[in-house]
């Protein structure tokens, strides 16, 4: 089984903290306590895999990986790399690419050894351009 673990976003500092817990406004990040007014914080869920590094992949990171699609490409490996946000659709976590398209992240990451997080969208929205 998956661990079940969250990181948030904090508007008004402009940090990413790691979730300790959360009960009735109050969220515990790195031992301390915050109370929370509604929408103060955006919550990302771990995906529970990890890129060639061993990094956590959350919801909301910027995943780099080889697309990997052997049928398009006849069984070659020179497939296009895609940039992509981490994101839950359709029951799978999914890599989303600039036209929409979604990938299965788990496929992405079996296909390719070599995927890595590079940023996330709160702190590098400059790697998807395209969001804004």
């Amino acid at each position: 089984m998956r661990e079940i673990k969250f990181r948030v976003w904090h508007k008004a500092d402009e940090k990413m903290y790691e979730v300790y817990g959360f009960a009735q406004n109050k969220w515990f990040l790195k031992g301390k306590q915050f109370p929370m007014p509604n929408g103060a914080v955006v919550i990302m869920q771990y995906t529970g895999l990890t890129d060639k590094n061993g990094k956590e992949i959350y919801e909301g990171d910027i995943v780099e990986s080889n697309n990997c699609d052997y049928q398009r490409t006849a069984g070659h490996l020179d497939d296009e790399i895609i940039v992509g946000e981490v994101e839950y659709s359709c029951g799978v976590w999914g890599l989303k690419e600039a036209n929409g398209q979604l990938h299965d992240l788990y496929i992405s990451l079996v296909n390719d050894e070599e995927a890595e997080v590079i940023g996330n969208i709160y702190e590098n929205p400059e790697l998807l351009e395209w969001k804004e």
